[in-house]
């Protein structure tokens, strides 16, 4: 089941008045509208816990995040040849001198972002790898014990 009161907290335009996804929204994202969506679900208790990873869902989203990063770097780069045109025009103006120190800091945090968003996506695709590996480790390991008991 998908963590919406997460979403609810983070993404409250994805939800209407009554707490429930729009229909915007399900279009939009039908990985939170899905009922087996989760990433990770805990299984009922009663002999141990057991944890349910959904790799696709995983690669879904660090294929997500991999399109933020690109959208950082574009949307938040647009801005730069107009603040440069206005800080060289202004040149001698305290604000001319202002909005280049401002570009700065403004293009560092951009950066700062996209790597971040980068960072989460190649995590995200190794943790759907990682998922992926061990279920085909588990998988063979079996069909080598069925193998090896058929011989025995």
């Amino acid at each position: 089941m998908t963590d919406l009161e997460f979403e609810r907290r983070m993404n409250p335009w994805l939800f209407d008045g009554n707490g429930n996804l729009t229909e915007e929204a399900k279009k939009q994202f039908p990985d939170l509208a899905g009922a087996n969506a989760a990433p990770v679900s805990l299984g009922a208790t009663g002999g141990g816990q057991t944890v349910k990873a959904n790799p696709g869902v995983i690669q879904q989203a660090a294929q997500h995040a991999f399109a933020l990063r690109d959208a950082v770097k574009t949307e938040c780069g647009k801005p730069g040849e107009h603040v440069n045109a206005a800080a060289g025009a202004l040149k001698g103006w305290a604000v001319g001198g202002a909005l280049t120190a401002f570009w700065g800091t403004w293009t560092n945090q951009a950066d700062g972002l996209q790597s971040t968003v980068g960072d989460i996506g190649t995590n995200l695709q190794a943790t759907a790898q990682g998922y992926t590996k061990t279920e085909a480790d588990i998988h063979a390991g079996f069909t080598q014990q069925g193998t090896q008991g058929a011989q025995g």
